[in-house]
């Protein structure tokens, strides 16, 4: 398992602060002088509300609904999705330590190995990664890393020119769904085979009420709850992971 999908995305106000929509940030860089210099391209749905907007493909018309692309100001983004990919040297990641692996930076146990980049929901019932430990392999088991304590996800693997190390945000929900169960793992010990598969499921608490999460978008920054027989999008900066309430059922 790695990160494949590097586009980076956030949440645009457009329209004086009046409409928020989720949008593309684009990799493009306006020519010096030129009246963009100092904003950056994104990529929505028109009407985005951008600067010098036009249809992202040049042969379809400019309408509501169409992929669009335009220049904003980056002070009226908000809740960066932002993937990164750097390369460096076998030298430079021997001096600083850098293994091939999976890792998830944190903000108490620093970079803690992991076995995966999907999180897991752990006894305790809160989702946390598969957290491993040792020197070398072959590695033991250690506490679960829960993923409200997670920075980013790093991946780091070799290739031609060296190691190539792939960062990417960390969601604290866990999306809704069947997962491999590891009940039998034992901190300090060999990691032990699957004990079975789960079904896990959520609820979020909202204006007092229990809600069922149907998914969860990380790149779209968006939780899908139930409600009224249908599926209403939720930003999930608007929503703490300690509002929602996970439950695991055999698969």
């Amino acid at each position: 398992m790695t990160i494949t999908d590097l586009r980076t995305f956030a949440t645009f106000d457009g329209h004086g602060g009046k409409v928020s929509k989720r949008v593309e940030v684009l990799d493009h860089e306006p020519a010096a002088g030129s009246p963009h210099e100092g904003l950056v391209a994104v990529r929505g749905e028109h009407p985005l509300g951008a600067l010098d907007e036009r249809a992202a493909d040049e042969s379809a018309a400019l309408a509501r609904g169409v992929p669009s692309v335009g220049w904003v100001d980056p002070s009226t983004l908000r809740d960066w999705y932002r993937p990164d990919r750097v390369v460096i040297t076998r030298l430079e990641a021997r001096q600083s330590g850098i293994e091939p692996g999976l890792y998830a930076d944190s903000r108490g146990r620093g970079r803690v190995r992991i076995d995966g980049l999907e999180a897991r929901l752990a006894p305790d019932g809160r989702p946390a990664f598969r957290a491993l430990a040792g020197s070398d392999a072959p590695w033991v088991v250690d506490v679960p890393l829960p993923t409200d304590q997670a920075v980013r996800l790093v991946a780091v693997s070799e290739v031609d020119e060296g190691f190539e190390v792939v960062t990417a945000p960390v969601s604290p929900f866990l999306q809704p769904g069947e997962y491999a169960a590891h009940d039998d793992d034992v901190p300090g010990l060999p990691p032990r085979p699957s004990s079975g598969r789960v079904v896990v499921s959520a609820t979020v608490l909202l204006d007092g009420s229990l809600h069922e999460v149907e998914r969860i978008d990380e790149q779209a920054a968006t939780i899908w709850v139930r409600r009224d027989g249908r599926a209403v999008p939720i930003a999930t900066s608007a929503v703490g992971p300690d509002l929602v309430r996970y439950t695991a059922t055999p698969a």
